[in-house]
């Protein structure tokens, strides 16, 4: 299943409340809502979807297709977004005819007082890929994550040859701070990464 533009999503057509996320953010192109349990079928769908696609950068397990994998992590998510340790959120996009979820984004491991930072992590449906559809989600977020949560830095980090999320990030102003040999295993291999940050403006 892909997404095209086509039409309006329509709210009717999305879990409704108190299961449906609150509308956490909403920039032109998308609906960025907070994660619940009733998204599991659609998060499942995406990772139908792009299995071979996010393979790349994250590592896959088979159940990550299945309703009943998602439900638990977004109830922990869930949770961390209500005692204020992780902002995690769905993007619709509005001119999709299907209620699908077109990307994902993570702001994880939130602290304060000497750091003020925390990590952030992206993925999106790969039919919408080209068009500037992660940055159109990802400069509103990140802009409303300094002012709400009082950050002063938002990490990042992609593999060497992960030119199009290098892209991505470089547009959104972060800047490279290292590379880290064997960063993080992904599907079972050590993989080194480009570490980049950004500074809350006027810092």
């Amino acid at each position: 299943m892909t997404l095209i533009d086509k039409g309006p999503v329509s709210a009717a057509t999305l879990p409704r409340a108190p299961q449906r996320g609150a509308v956490w953010l909403e920039p032109p192109d998308w609906q960025l809502v907070t994660v619940t349990p009733a998204y599991a079928p659609l998060l499942a769908r995406l990772h139908q979807r792009n299995g071979d696609h996010f393979r790349l950068a994250m590592s896959l397990e088979p159940g990550m297709t299945e309703p009943a994998f998602w439900e638990q992590v977004l109830a922990d998510q869930q949770r961390a977004v209500q005692d204020g340790t992780g902002v995690f959120l769905l993007g619709f996009l509005k001119s999709s005819p299907q209620p699908e979820v077109g990307c994902v984004i993570s702001f994880s491991g939130i602290v304060h007082d000497e750091f003020d930072c925390c990590w952030l992590g992206y993925r999106m449906d790969r039919a919408l890929q080209g068009r500037g559809l992660m940055h159109a989600a990802l400069a509103p977020a990140i802009a409303a994550m300094f002012e709400r949560h009082r950050l002063h830095r938002i990490l990042a980090s992609h593999q060497p040859d992960n030119l199009r999320s290098a892209a991505v990030l470089r547009r959104l102003g972060f800047g490279i701070e290292g590379y880290s040999r064997d960063f993080m295993r992904v599907n079972g291999e050590w993989k080194d990464n480009v570490l980049l940050s950004l500074i809350a403006p006027g810092n």
